[in-house]
């Protein structure tokens, strides 16, 4: 009967004990630990693999690799895998080949996994504790001290130490659910792949399952585990072996390889059946966003940012479809962070300001009120246009804070106007939706009326035609506490999205605002004012006031009179002013009158 070498570690002697071995019926090869042995001397190798040949460390026995020089070592290192434990002579072809190679091993070839014993003839060539300090080894040992019971005491120490860090490196490396890498694995993986020559073909794909929050809340999170387990199975079946899959987020996976391999249409493929899960047929939709990592200037990180700009630009074009990133794209992003930054400096230093743009009765011309607008001016004195940095503010949350800044100034503003001697005035100020959906908004709006001293009944909010019929129980409810407060509220825009009338109807809206687009169209032959003219029937309908905005010239305010709309702003009578333009204007309308 066969028999392999057990040492007896509590034994003082350095006596080897038999015990039979119980190896695999199948015949299959049993899992090992991989020792590389590296040293000048053949007699070394010869006694270390005598003295721990049919050794079980841990339950496994231990597998010999062998080198005779530090260069030999670095060479089959790099081919070479799972190897736990080296042995590793200091002085070899030269007098600091051990210790170079162990800055080869943990620096250059990135393992450090692998356990490093170092092991000397030459006591004092190399401190110890200095050699221990400085490099990363488990053990340093004249070969001399290094009995048999002594080298399977070490060898079995730096195997613990071997299999702890690999359990570590699973929980820190890989997504318990699906046991894919995970985010940090596949960051590493992507850098190893860009330090490669010839990573030209290669593509790093970002794929996102559409709407999964949706099957968490309605079927719970463990169906919803057993649903990413079902599409990462899927993938690892169906994609080529070449291709990396690492789950990088709560419903994102992340995939490399070529770009044969990964061809979105057919990652997008994958999703036409339904996914089995327990007992349900699940259909799901993905988004991918793909990146060629020759284009990507920079590390792994940034191969993810880009694929991550081409994921959100496909989802804001088409959920279920894909976008490849462009360069463009990146310049695009950059100048959004730039601009944002800008943003904040303006903010802090003030280079944003209040403009007013007068509002008139159409019927007599008076003066009714004004709209109160955001400007933002450079240092150059150059504009930023508000349709490009409102929305940066408003996905930034800056636009919570302005927002506030912008009501008081109005009503500070309006406060001074009716000091002039003009008490009917109304003040309208924009709302959007992040302000209005803020939990501390009707507060704010509280708090400013009351440190303002304004009669609410002269305040105007004006709030998108999207807000509007967004969440109906919601928007119906703000609009009453709003105008319970006494405040009054306007629809802008109007007629640029999908109004559901009855809705519409239930709302306590004062003023609908036709948008400057269809007004515009009042001068073309072909459209002739149609939507505009069909919001002013539904504004008086209704029982609303209806204000058109963009009056440029007088045959639009004619028309817009004979159509029967009710108030009017645009060039026509007044550009937008900062207050002491506005006032002088005021003046002089009135002086004229």
């Amino acid at each position: 009967m066969p028999h392999v070498n057990r040492l007896d570690a509590s034994s003082g002697a350095d006596d080897l004990h038999f015990l039979d071995d119980q190896g695999q019926d199948d015949g299959s090869k049993p899992l090992c630990w991989r020792l590389f042995i590296v040293d000048d001397e053949p007699d070394v190798h010869r006694a270390t693999t005598f003295a721990l040949t049919g050794v079980n460390i841990l339950g496994r026995p231990i597998e010999f690799l062998h080198a005779y020089s530090a260069d030999e070592a670095t060479k089959i290192l790099k081919t070479e895998s799972n190897i736990a434990i080296i042995l590793l002579d200091v002085v070899m072809e030269r007098e600091d080949a051990g210790l170079n190679l162990v800055r080869t091993i943990r620096n250059d070839l990135k393992l450090l996994d692998v356990r490093i014993i170092l092991r000397t003839g030459q006591p004092g060539y190399a401190p110890e504790i200095e050699t221990i300090h400085d490099f990363d080894i488990n053990d340093y040992k004249t070969k001399s001290e290094l009995t048999r019971t002594k080298l399977y005491a070490t060898v079995t120490a730096a195997v613990r130490a071997y299999e702890q860090i690999r359990a570590l490196d699973e929980l820190a490396y890989y997504d318990r659910l699906s046991s894919l890498p995970n985010r940090n694995r596949f960051i590493t993986l992507i850098d190893d792949q860009l330090a490669r020559d010839g990573c030209s073909d290669s593509v790093m794909a970002i794929l996102d399952i559409d709407d999964f929050s949706e099957v968490n809340d309605a079927l719970g999170h463990q169906q919803g585990d057993r649903l990413l387990q079902a599409v990462s199975q899927r993938m690892k079946t169906s994609l080529s072996d070449d291709v990396v899959i690492a789950r990088i987020g709560s419903d994102t996976f992340g995939l490399m390889g070529s770009a044969v391999s990964i061809d979105p249409v057919l990652l997008l493929k994958l999703f036409r059946q339904p996914f089995s899960v327990l007992n349900d047929s699940m259909i799901v939709t993905a988004t991918v966003g793909l990146v060629r990592l020759a284009d990507v200037k920079g590390s792994g990180q940034e191969a993810i940012k880009d694929a991550n700009i081409a994921l959100k630009r496909a989802k804001k074009s088409r959920r279920g479809s894909y976008v490849v990133y462009s360069v463009d794209m990146g310049i695009e992003i950059r100048e959004r962070v730039r601009l944002l930054q800008s943003l904040r400096s303006a903010v802090e230093t003030e280079r944003l300001f209040v403009v007013y743009q007068p509002q008139i009765n159409l019927d007599n011309g008076q003066v009714v009120g004004m709209e109160a607008l955001l400007r933002w001016r450079n240092d150059d004195g150059s504009f930023v246009p508000p349709d490009r940095f409102i929305p940066l503010a408003e996905a930034s949350g800056l636009i919570i804070a302005i927002g506030d800044w912008v009501l008081r100034m109005a009503c500070h503003e309006l406060i001074r106007l009716q000091a002039m001697g003009l008490p009917g005035l109304r003040m309208s100020v924009n709302v959007s939706q992040i302000q209005f959906r803020h939990p501390e908004f009707l507060a704010k709006l509280n708090t400013a009326l009351v440190d303002t001293g304004i009669n609410p009944k002269h305040l105007e909010l004006e709030i998108t035609e999207s807000v509007a019929m967004e969440d109906p129980d919601f928007i119906l409810e703000t609009l009453a506490l709003i105008k319970g407060m006494g405040i009054s509220i306007a629809i802008d825009d109007f007629g640029t999205g999908y109004s559901s009338l009855s809705h519409l109807r239930q709302l306590p809206v004062d003023r609908l605002k036709i948008d400057r687009a269809f007004v515009n169209e009042l001068n073309s032959a072909v459209l002739g004012g149609h939507i505009a003219s069909m919001v002013i029937e539904l504004g008086r309908n209704l029982k609303m006031t209806v204000i058109a905005e963009g009056i440029e010239d007088e045959n639009q305010a004619k028309i817009l009179r004979e159509m029967g709309c009710h108030e009017g702003q645009g060039y026509l009578y007044a550009k937008p002013m900062p207050a002491p333009e506005l006032k002088d204007w005021l003046r002089a309308r009135d002086t004229s009158r």
